[in-house]
């Protein structure tokens, strides 16, 4: 293909994506990998190197915007994300939280707030000046709302109603059943706990058979969703007061902020969000094509991103012999 490319970015801590737009807006991409998140994902590095070899700018890259997880909280951490990004792309690129990435997706005229909730969360704000942000701490002590947390909940409710300390005695087969084989022993979910290789991730896929419960009215789902919802208002609530602005307009972004049920309860909260104006990954693409001081379109944007023809292409698998 010829002219000149942007690259965004979107990090994450179960999934990461990439995609190329031209300075004509076509858009290659998005494609996937798994998350690159350096305080949970030891290979990080390896699996960057990987993604970005495998999917190669389509011609002469004029900038990249990399939202990155984990971005700014850890200087150790970050000097490091620096130093692999700048052996990577020998392009003008920006480094940022992958929050505030998807910030400038929702909001690409800088004032609001950004609620995320994926595997982790956090809420991210400005003013047009000031930035803020509330959570992100880590499934450690924090991540509070997140598909993480909601999974980790749910698994104790069902280890609590498998042994009598919880009354719900149905809401263990209800969540585990079909990822135990049919089976829900304790034995079984040890054994499943243990094999798991990315064990923060596999939790946070909890979240979605909680959510298909919470739909189908399952009292211990629809507990356990209106604690995060609780939870994830509170992130809001708390970037509005530092700046000193409680009706700033509020948005969303991640997997676990697709939930009917979830979305209800903030908004009773939190009155009515704005649709985000780009996902995450079009908030670090737009950034880019500014940078390069290019004009583009984010109806157009939103749109090659929904697009079926742009569906999410996955990783190839490393050879064996390869470690990402």
């Amino acid at each position: 293909m010829t002219g000149r490319w942007v690259l965004g970015l979107d990090g994450g801590g179960s999934k990461t994506a990439l995609a190329y737009l031209s300075q004509g807006g076509a858009l290659v991409g998005p494609f996937s990998a798994p998350g690159i998140n350096p305080f949970d994902r030891p290979g990080w590095e390896g699996t960057l190197r990987a993604f970005l070899a495998a999917h190669p700018a389509p011609g002469p890259l004029e900038h990249a915007t990399l939202g990155l997880p984990g971005y700014g909280e850890s200087p150790d951490l970050t000097a490091r994300q620096d130093e692999v990004c700048r052996s990577l792309l020998a392009a003008s690129q920006t480094r940022m939280n992958d929050v505030q990435a998807a910030f400038l997706g929702a909001f690409p005229g800088g004032v609001g707030a950004l609620l995320l909730a994926g595997t982790g969360s956090m809420a991210w704000a400005s003013d047009g000046e000031r930035h803020v942000r509330a959570g992100g701490w880590g499934e450690g002590f924090g991540d509070e709302g997140s598909a993480y947390w909601i999974g980790r909940a749910a698994l104790g409710r069902a280890s609590q109603a498998m042994d009598g300390r919880h009354p719900d005695t149905d809401f263990p087969a209800l969540l585990l059943s079909e990822l135990l084989g049919g089976e829900v022993t304790q034995a079984r979910l040890l054994d499943w706990h243990h094999a798991q290789t990315h064990l923060r991730s596999a939790v946070a896929a909890l979240a979605r058979t909680v959510d298909a419960l919470a739909e189908a009215g399952q009292p211990t789902a629809l507990t356990l969703l209106d604690g995060a919802a609780s939870e994830l208002a509170r992130h809001v609530h708390a970037v509005r007061a530092q700046l000193h602005l409680p009706a700033l307009p509020w948005s969303h972004a991640g997997s676990v902020l697709t939930s009917r049920h979830l979305q209800a309860a903030l908004r009773r909260d939190l009155g009515e969000p704005e649709p985000p104006a780009l996902p995450p990954l079009g908030g670090a693409l737009h950034h880019a094509a500014q940078h390069a001081g290019w004009a583009t379109s984010l109806e157009r944007l939103n749109a090659a991103l929904s697009s079926p023809a742009h569906a999410s292409l996955p990783f190839p698998a490393p050879r064996p012999q390869e470690s990402v």
